[in-house]
Protein backbone atom coordinates (compact mmCIF):
# COMPACT_ATOMS: atom_id res chain seq x y z
CA UNK A 1 0.00 0.00 0.00
CA UNK A 2 1.17 3.25 -0.89
CA UNK A 3 2.52 5.53 1.61
CA UNK A 4 -0.38 8.65 2.15
CA UNK A 5 1.40 12.00 1.78
CA UNK A 6 1.14 14.62 4.33
CA UNK A 7 -1.29 17.16 1.71
CA UNK A 8 -3.16 14.29 1.52
CA UNK A 9 -3.69 13.24 5.19
CA UNK A 10 -4.40 16.62 6.33
CA UNK A 11 -6.62 16.86 3.54
CA UNK A 12 -8.30 14.05 4.59
CA UNK A 13 -8.32 15.25 8.49
CA UNK A 14 -10.01 18.29 7.52
CA UNK A 15 -13.93 18.98 7.77
CA UNK A 16 -15.35 18.48 4.48
CA UNK A 17 -17.35 21.92 4.10
CA UNK A 18 -15.64 24.01 1.81
CA UNK A 19 -16.78 27.73 0.60
CA UNK A 20 -16.44 27.72 -2.84
CA UNK A 21 -17.31 31.20 -3.27
CA UNK A 22 -14.58 32.83 -1.70
CA UNK A 23 -10.72 33.49 -2.11
CA UNK A 24 -7.79 32.50 0.32
CA UNK A 25 -4.96 33.67 0.54
CA UNK A 26 -2.23 32.04 2.89
CA UNK A 27 0.90 34.06 3.64
CA UNK A 28 4.19 32.24 4.90
CA UNK A 29 7.67 32.88 5.69
CA UNK A 30 10.31 30.91 6.88
CA UNK A 31 12.95 32.06 8.89
CA UNK A 32 15.35 30.30 6.81
CA UNK A 33 15.06 27.95 3.33
CA UNK A 34 11.90 25.60 3.05
CA UNK A 35 12.34 22.25 3.58
CA UNK A 36 11.88 20.70 -0.44
CA UNK A 37 9.09 18.51 0.95
CA UNK A 38 7.09 21.61 2.10
CA UNK A 39 6.95 22.26 -1.94
CA UNK A 40 6.09 18.85 -2.71
CA UNK A 41 3.11 18.61 -0.61
CA UNK A 42 1.55 22.21 -1.63
CA UNK A 43 2.02 21.17 -5.21
CA UNK A 44 -0.11 18.16 -4.24
CA UNK A 45 -2.54 19.92 -2.01
CA UNK A 46 -3.45 21.70 -5.52
CA UNK A 47 -4.50 19.51 -7.19
CA UNK A 48 -7.26 18.48 -5.08
CA UNK A 49 -9.12 22.30 -6.32
CA UNK A 50 -8.85 23.93 -9.22
CA UNK A 51 -7.74 26.87 -9.31
CA UNK A 52 -5.48 26.59 -6.37
CA UNK A 53 -1.93 28.10 -6.91
CA UNK A 54 1.16 30.07 -5.79
CA UNK A 55 0.89 33.63 -6.56
CA UNK A 56 4.37 34.06 -5.67
CA UNK A 57 6.83 31.92 -3.51
CA UNK A 58 5.38 32.90 -0.34
CA UNK A 59 1.69 33.37 -1.06
CA UNK A 60 -0.99 30.38 -1.86
CA UNK A 61 -3.92 31.44 -3.22
CA UNK A 62 -7.47 29.16 -3.55
CA UNK A 63 -10.83 29.12 -3.71
CA UNK A 64 -11.21 26.44 -1.13
CA UNK A 65 -11.62 26.80 2.74
CA UNK A 66 -10.76 23.60 3.16
CA UNK A 67 -7.46 23.63 0.76
CA UNK A 68 -6.32 27.16 2.63
CA UNK A 69 -6.93 25.79 6.00
CA UNK A 70 -4.64 22.42 5.05
CA UNK A 71 -1.90 25.67 3.27
CA UNK A 72 -1.25 26.53 6.82
CA UNK A 73 -1.50 23.51 8.85
CA UNK A 74 1.42 22.68 6.03
CA UNK A 75 3.27 25.43 6.31
CA UNK A 76 3.25 25.35 10.26
CA UNK A 77 4.41 21.89 10.05
CA UNK A 78 7.28 22.75 8.43
CA UNK A 79 8.25 26.12 10.24
CA UNK A 80 7.05 29.07 8.68
CA UNK A 81 4.92 31.97 10.33
CA UNK A 82 1.53 31.59 8.80
CA UNK A 83 -1.13 34.40 8.04
CA UNK A 84 -4.17 33.21 6.11
CA UNK A 85 -7.01 35.75 4.96
CA UNK A 86 -10.21 35.14 2.91
CA UNK A 87 -10.10 37.96 0.31
CA UNK A 88 -12.63 40.07 -2.49
CA UNK A 89 -11.23 40.81 -5.72
CA UNK A 90 -11.85 44.55 -6.30
CA UNK A 91 -9.99 44.85 -9.78
CA UNK A 92 -9.87 42.55 -11.80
Amino acid sequence: MPRVSLAEELYNDEDERDDGESKWLVVYDFSGKPNPRFWANLRRLSAFKAGSRLLQLSVYLTRSRRVARVAVRLARHYGASVEAFRVEETFA
